[in-house]
């Protein structure tokens, strides 16, 4: 059974061997792989009074509330005044033609990306990974990061159905698809390697690899845990120039212990 701590020496000697490539892959990979998350908030209510009421005025009458019911009269004012605006024809109109721009745009959106992970990011993940995959036996080339687009159609399709199945896993629930996450992780790495092999192969041979050392690589991303935080601490900074290639060559690492088992 490997360990961690070798693993992560190893990774770390490779990064440092090629720090400044290991970095601009590194970019790649987070920005262009990883993707981004966006949050969706409410909007904002009136800011409450700090000491637990809110002093409501209305006309010449004025009351004080606490800042719950404060809050539900303030969601109620509003519903109701958007009630009242819909009955007007011009305002209906004009929110019905907006919503459907704004539903038009979000669809145009998601599918543009859509396509853009499936057709560029998915293969470019298998080219970063091709690079620190390389980058363990001897300082590699920017030039490796091409080798995942060659061959394009396999390339895509194997990584097209690693998240579909992932995807499909997870809508069971979380743990499935984290299970399922860490059952594929190989795969872009024997798409890197072996390029005559295919795509449903990749992706059960990828399976048969992790069979048993699952719950060992989530606690190796764990262990990562207090370099996120100070990553986070720094703005991103220290993952773009330490943690995240210092991960990524870890990776690496762990595909070539497993492969040789």
């Amino acid at each position: 059974m490997w360990e961690r701590r070798v693993l992560k020496a190893k990774g770390m000697a490779a990064f440092k061997a090629n720090y400044w490539k290991c970095v601009l892959v590194g970019i790649l990979l987070t920005l262009f792989v990883a993707g981004t998350s966006a949050g969706v908030s409410r909007t904002a209510r009136p800011a409450m009074n700090p000491n637990g009421y809110t002093v409501i005025t209305d006309g010449n009458s004025t009351a004080v509330v606490d800042n719950q019911t404060a809050g539900q009269i303030a969601d109620a004012a509003a519903e109701t005044e958007f009630a009242i605006a819909m009955q007007d024809p011009a305002f209906r109109s004009m929110f019905i033609t907006t919503l459907a721009a704004v539903g038009t745009a979000v669809s145009l959106i998601c599918l543009v990306s859509s396509c853009l992970r499936l057709l560029v990011f998915n293969p470019l993940e298998v080219g970063c990974r091709s690079f620190f995959n390389r980058n363990t036996k001897a300082p590699a080339e920017m030039d490796e990061v091409k080798t995942g687009f060659h061959p394009y159609g396999r390339n895509v399709g194997a990584m097209l159905l690693r998240d579909l199945f992932i995807f499909l896993w997870s809508l069971l629930f979380i743990i499935p698809g984290l299970i399922k996450h860490y059952s594929y992780r190989m795969v872009p790495y024997i798409l890197a390697e072996d390029p005559s092999i295919g795509a449903k192969d990749a992706i059960t041979l990828s399976r048969q690899m992790m069979d048993g050392h699952k719950w060992n690589t989530f606690v190796l991303d764990l262990s990562f845990i207090g370099w996120d935080l100070l990553s986070a601490l720094t703005l991103g900074l220290l993952g773009v120039f330490y943690v995240n290639p210092y991960k990524y060559s870890t990776g690496a690492e762990l595909y070539q212990v497993l492969k040789n088992q």
